[in-house]
């Protein structure tokens, strides 16, 4: 039987569809196949958990090929921790022991990333003091042991050269306001003050030793070295949905403030402005584990946990997701266009 150059090129034009189609099918299976599951637990309200909450509702994860099962925890961080058991991913915050105390013990537990706020902090000394070294020996108010203001003493000294664990006695000395009045009254030699708390108590005589900004962690990104080990790729892609995230907050503040409004009563809508304008502020391209800020944690830990002593910045961290992204090319291309962050 004979066939027309007719028919012989509408029938190579349909074959030709048709593999176009199954190949077409066949990637799409692909991609699917690709796609990776991450629980998610989120332990309070925070910087991280609102990224989070933005990379989960504008489809940036999914972007890169993840779909997050999300799981808020209602409780302190330590509930978190322990619940990585049950998750993949804690993103959260609380007194830093909640992660020492498991790690110290041998939980497999690491933070892959970190957010910090940068403040503007003054240190308060007794009359005749005029460095931070000359506190050596001495009692250093804080509101409580493993609080902010502990936190942000523990870098405020290691800055002066001084240990925070052997060189000066850190006591309970209650809110700012009271750490004032406490060393007003010599009951310590130094306290750390913001800087409205600061202006305040230079007018009423109180000596402040000026300081650089200091960093204080706000929120851990946390996993387990096993979850690295088995899916490597897949927190290289979690870390990028969560940089495309970060990118999102500051880039669209209208789209970022509608998804966050969805998770408050519509009555809360100037908080919630407030609360994303104080956000944006703190946010870097990438969430860095700053070393001071990291240092603070584990000389929190050395101070009250005995077997938190031998531990280093490095025994709690997996840094190396972070670096891939500090240079690369896909965050280059996120930020062709200029922003202040």
């Amino acid at each position: 039987m004979k066939i027309s150059p007719t028919t012989l090129g509408g029938c190579l034009a349909r074959l030709s569809l048709v593999l176009a189609t199954l190949t077409l099918c066949a990637g799409q299976t692909s991609a699917a196949d690709n796609t990776k599951k991450i629980r998610l637990a989120y332990a309070g309200w925070e910087l991280g958990t609102a990224v989070a909450y933005i990379g989960v509702d504008s489809g940036l994860f999914k972007k890169h090929g993840l779909i997050i099962d999300e799981l808020p925890i209602r409780d302190t961080l330590s509930a978190g921790v322990q619940s990585l058991i049950g998750v993949d991913f804690l993103i959260g915050f609380g007194n830093p022991l909640a992660i020492l105390q498991p790690v110290a013990g041998g939980a497999d537990v690491t933070v892959v990333g970190a957010h910090v706020s940068f403040g503007q902090y003054g240190m308060g000394v007794a009359t005749g003091l005029s460095s931070i070294k000359e506190l050596k020996g001495k009692k250093v108010g804080v509101s409580a042991l493993g609080a902010r203001s502990d936190l942000i003493a523990r870098v405020i000294l290691r800055r002066a050269g001084l240990d925070p664990a052997k060189d000066v006695e850190l006591v309970a000395a209650g809110l700012a306001p009271a750490r004032a009045l406490a060393l007003s009254k010599n009951l310590v030699q130094g306290v750390p003050l913001n800087q409205q708390v600061a202006a305040e108590a230079q007018k009423l005589g109180i000596k402040i030793l000026e300081l650089k900004s200091v960093p204080v962690v706000t929120d851990l990104l946390m996993t387990t070295r096993s979850y690295i080990k088995r899916e490597e790729d897949t927190v290289r892609r979690f870390m990028k949905g969560y940089a495309d995230a970060i990118h999102h907050f500051v880039s669209r503040r209208n789209d970022s403030l509608a998804i966050l409004k969805k998770y408050f009563p519509h009555n809360q809508g100037l908080t919630v402005d407030a609360m994303y304008d104080n956000f944006s502020a703190q946010l870097r391209p990438l969430p860095e584990l700053n070393s001071e800020a990291l240092q603070a944690l584990v000389d929190v830990g050395a101070a009250i946990e005995k077997p938190s002593k031998s531990l280093k910045p490095a025994d709690i961290t997996e840094p190396r997701f972070v670096d891939e992204l500090k240079n690369s090319k896909f965050l280059k291309d996120l930020y062709t266009e200029k922003i202040s962050l």
